[in-house]
């Protein structure tokens, strides 16, 4: 057994194991509200904080690292106040020091991540070579997350050559992107708009993202819409909602020059472009296996299906498909009906970004985004500026602009099916025209 008092007389007594210390470690950082050990009035704070550390770093490998993990995340993400980040740098600074200056400790990177990203120069240096040098992608993005938070000056030099290196996964070049638009340079818009032609079609979507979330990189890529560099459609009606919402003289104007005025709420129009699109489908057959592949360009980066795509809309292996007729209705006119959980949000941050998802969680200290390609963001209540409820779907309308007819009918062929294709059990949907494999 083992009993130990922080100097604020918060008493843990337990049986050493490391899953347990760091339970209670990270309710202590994810909540960040007072509670109570062993029948003690006391609120965790720093010392309690510090002192656990202290054991684990002695006594057990993995979850030191797990420990260090979660305070390292909650110092890049802004989610402690500044004052305990000072006193966490204080207290463990000299410790965590040692250990980064040891070549040989396996904790060292992970001890680096955490200095680095309350601004040692020490730990940066140690980040700045595990980016470029570390075996794996996962260590390099997470590397790579610590120097955006820091604001460290070689941040586009480094993410660079990330983007450039052989054999990149495209999940690793999504995230690393999503990962710069926490970096507020204008650097960062002449980057994206460079790789944007070499990305695959599954990560360019995700630079636009980042690129129409703030003014200061919307101008820079209007620019190159207007130069041809970037096709106009590449940005979904979300997407071109937001930057025609910048209070920017200049933006505003290049805007108008390219789109014209965008609509804020529904389209009255789509329900007739529902009637068109089921007329054009019952007299054109489609291949359910190339509208698979479809599905996946298109429609994954928001949406699941039978297992595969991103969790940001609805999974529709059985949401919205009841009949042929209903997912004519949710894909062409998304607007018309808007489920509860569903509504997106819109909300500008302290650090200039605006961001649109669906909520995953709405507290009085945090608000959780599921964002386009399954990216999760968390921004605490004392960050954001403004934060309302969107009155149109997050899903974009016009699909039937971004396909070609052949590619609508594949789609839906592959939509009408209840399982997927090559399925000896699969049915079509009530209502659905007969499938054609090519």
């Amino acid at each position: 057994m083992v009993e130990l008092s922080s100097g604020r007389g918060i008493r843990l007594v337990c049986g050493f194991r490391g899953s347990i210390l760091f339970a209670i470690l990270s309710a202590l950082l994810l909540f960040a509200s007072p509670f109570r050990l062993v029948a003690d009035d006391a609120a965790p704070d720093v010392d309690s904080v510090v002192t656990l550390l202290d054991l684990v770093l002695d006594a057990d490998e993995n979850t030191a690292r797990k420990c260090l993990n979660v305070l390292t995340t909650h110092v890049q993400n802004r989610s402690l106040p500044d004052e305990r980040v000072q006193s966490l740098k204080k207290e463990l600074g000299e410790r965590l020091n040692e250990i980064v200056a040891d070549d040989a400790n396996s904790l060292r990177f992970d001890a680096a991540l955490l200095t680095a990203a309350w601004g040692d120069a020490n730990g940066l240096k140690v980040v700045r070579g595990e980016a470029m040098k570390a075996t794996s992608q996962e260590q390099q993005l997470a590397a790579f997350q610590v120097l955006v938070a820091a604001k460290d000056k070689e941040t586009i030099p480094i993410a660079r050559r990330l983007l450039g290196q052989d054999k990149v996964e495209p999940e690793f070049q999504g995230n690393l992107i999503a990962t710069l638009g926490r970096y507020v340079d204008p650097s960062v818009a002449s980057l994206l708009l460079e790789q944007i032609p070499k990305l695959s079609p599954d990560v360019a979507p995700k630079a636009i993202e980042v690129l129409s979330q703030r003014p200061l990189w919307s101008g820079p890529l209007l620019k190159a819409i207007a130069a041809k560099r970037i096709p106009a459609e590449s940005l979904n009606v979300n997407q071109l909602r937001r930057v025609a919402s910048f209070q920017d003289e200049a933006i505003q104007k290049q805007f108008k020059e390219i789109y014209g005025t965008i609509r804020e709420g529904r389209n009255p129009n789509r329900e007739q472009v529902f009637y068109k699109m089921r007329d054009f489908l019952k007299g054109t057959p489609g291949d359910p296996v190339q509208g698979q592949a479809v599905f996946t360009k298109i429609c994954a980066q928001c949406h699941k299906i039978y297992g595969e795509g991103a969790d940001v809309g609805p999974d529709i292996t059985r949401n919205g498909r009841n009949n042929w007729d209903q997912l004519l209705m949710n894909v062409f006119d998304p607007s018309a009906v808007i489920g509860p959980g569903y509504q997106a949000r819109i909300l500008a941050v302290d650090d200039g970004r605006v961001l649109t998802g669906l909520p995953v969680e709405e507290s009085d200290t945090q608000v959780i985004l599921k964002i386009q390609g399954g990216k999760r963001e968390i921004i605490p209540r004392d960050q954001i500026e403004e934060y309302k409820t969107s009155e149109v779907s997050l899903m974009p309308d016009e699909l039937e602009k971004q396909l070609t007819p052949q590619q609508l009918a594949d789609l839906f062929a592959f939509l009408a099916l209840d399982q997927p294709p090559g399925s000896p059990d699969a049915k079509l949907l009530n209502g659905a025209p007969e499938p054609q494999t090519r």
